[in-house]
């Protein structure tokens, strides 16, 4: 799981980076907007309007990075985890944080998507929603982080009768 991880955490920084690179590109090819990455078409909010393009381009270069961050927190939760003592201070601190940050991207996805919803309206521009199952995700972990505040209590509980 550890090399997954790191693999996911490079491959959404390369993601990001290029969405960034390529959107600098846009700015002065409006041709580029076509394709900014791996066929996200954004050319219809380009020719449209230059800030609600940017602005849209924002919301996904959060969007991969928030993901790539959560990739790290992933590594970091993997390798403070022990398996002789899984209940620890540390692996509970970056299962809340991960819970949290997924949390702030189904946030950011949600007004995303509001933003293209209302632009699709005032401006009939077909809107390119992303998907916010995040809130799911972000519960789950947050559950399993109360499970394992609850283990590090039992357990140190458990060392203070031996």
């Amino acid at each position: 799981m550890h090399v997954f991880a790191w693999i996911a955490f490079i491959g959404l920084s390369i993601k990001a980076g290029a969405i960034i690179v390529t959107y600098l590109i846009s700015l002065g090819n409006e041709e580029a907007a076509k394709n900014l990455y791996e066929g996200l078409d954004l050319m219809a909010y380009r020719q449209n309007n230059i800030v609600q393009y940017s602005i849209i381009v924002g919301y996904r270069i959060i969007q991969f990075s928030l993901q790539a961050y959560i990739a790290f927190l992933v590594i970091k939760l993997l390798s403070n985890l022990n398996i002789s003592r899984p209940f620890n201070a540390n692996a509970l601190k970056w299962m809340q944080t991960i819970s949290y940050s997924l949390l702030l991207m189904w946030a950011i996805v949600v007004t995303h998507n509001i933003h293209v919803g209302i632009l699709e309206a005032t401006q009939g521009i077909k809107a390119t929603l992303i998907s916010s199952e995040f809130v799911l995700i972000a519960g789950i972990v947050y559950v399993f982080s109360l499970l394992f505040k609850r283990g590090l209590e039992l357990q140190y509980e458990n060392d203070l009768t031996i």
